[in-house]
């Protein structure tokens, strides 16, 4: 399958767009593609580099086997430049070494393209510089930027862009490109529940830290399921050391809503494919086998406040106690 074959599954209406904007040559010289990691963000833009420069064009499409398109597949295009985050930023001197690189001709075409990863990875002094080249462009060139987060991105930049919107990739489809990435199908049914961000579902993968929390959740909800005050001390010994940054705060707190989330579809005996704790159906049903429907209900509607508890500075801790001593009241109830 080829780049255009999966572009145009993926993203159809934005592959139309561009190849009309090609064809009149009115593409423009900054571009801002927004959308979750998967998307196709940077597909489209080594589609476009490949229209612009294949030396086989045929009804206004590349063929992605001449010598140019496969340079460009590999990343090894002299008039095409790619930046990344170096580790957790993109830092000021890689944008110096773009910017360089945007003063310079093209070597073999008449123009020069920039594919920036992750642009929402760039610290002030980063984008301030881009900023400034972006607002006084010199050269033939077009810039691609990528980010799965809009908002992280100076507005300065973003009037300076024309921006693109990619659509979410589906469920199904994104369990199927982690599994590709070596994850395994019960990680991926389980991160696509709380994201659709392939990138940001490797970073919980680091240091197993994603299959840790996922452990110290379904141990507090056994826990509770047996109406144990132990799942009181759990709070503290279990997912406190896991819930160190605010982000994973965060994301431990979507993960107590999803198992509840789950606990309903079993309640309500709907298609088991769509509970995300695989690893923990047999505790999932021993909990429904011995809870009313009505308290799994209500259980899962206070879940539903965690996160804007935590944006009212309220502590992770105390939102997570609280929660287990109103979910302990109300099995008991």
């Amino acid at each position: 399958m080829t780049i255009l074959d999966q572009l145009e599954q993926s993203q159809p209406q934005i592959v139309t767009r561009f190849k009309k904007i090609i064809e009149n040559n009115e593409l423009a010289h900054a571009y801002l593609f927004a959308g979750p990691s998967g998307a196709g963000k940077f597909q489209l833009a080594q589609w476009i580099a490949m229209r612009l420069f294949c030396l086989h064009v045929e009804n206004n499409q590349p063929d992605e086997t001449c010598e140019e398109c496969q340079r460009i597949l590999s990343g090894n295009h002299p008039d095409i430049v790619e930046v990344e985050p170096d580790g957790r930023q993109i830092k000021v001197d890689q944008v110096r070494y773009l910017k360089s690189e945007f003063s310079k001709s093209a070597v073999e075409g008449s123009i020069k393209i920039f594919m920036i990863k992750q642009a929402d990875k760039m610290t002030v002094n980063a984008a301030n510089s881009l900023l400034k080249f972006l607002e006084e462009p010199e050269g033939d060139f077009i810039a691609f930027l990528m980010t799965a987060n809009k908002s992280s991105i100076l507005p300065t930049i973003q009037s300076r862009s024309q921006s693109v919107e990619f659509l979410p990739i589906s469920k199904t489809r994104l369990i199927e490109l982690l599994q590709k990435d070596g994850i395994t199908k019960s990680q991926a049914q389980f991160a696509s529940g709380l994201t659709n961000s392939i990138d940001q579902i490797k970073l919980w993968l680091e240091d197993d830290w994603l299959d840790k929390a996922q452990k110290a959740v379904i141990d507090w909800y056994v826990l509770l399921g047996n109406h144990d005050l132990q799942s009181f001390i759990a709070v503290q010994k279990e997912m406190m050391p896991l819930a160190k940054e605010r982000d994973r705060q965060q994301t431990m707190l979507d993960m107590i809503m999803l198992i509840w989330r789950d606990t309903i579809i079993e309640a309500n005996q709907r298609d088991t494919g769509e509970i995300s704790y695989q690893a923990a159906t047999v505790q999932i049903e021993q909990v429904v086998g011995k809870t009313a429907t009505k308290k799994i209900t209500n259980i899962a509607q206070l879940t539903l406040e965690l996160r804007r508890k935590l944006d009212q500075n309220i502590s992770f801790q105390n939102i997570v106690e609280q929660l287990t001593i109103k979910i302990l009241d109300t099995l008991r109830g």
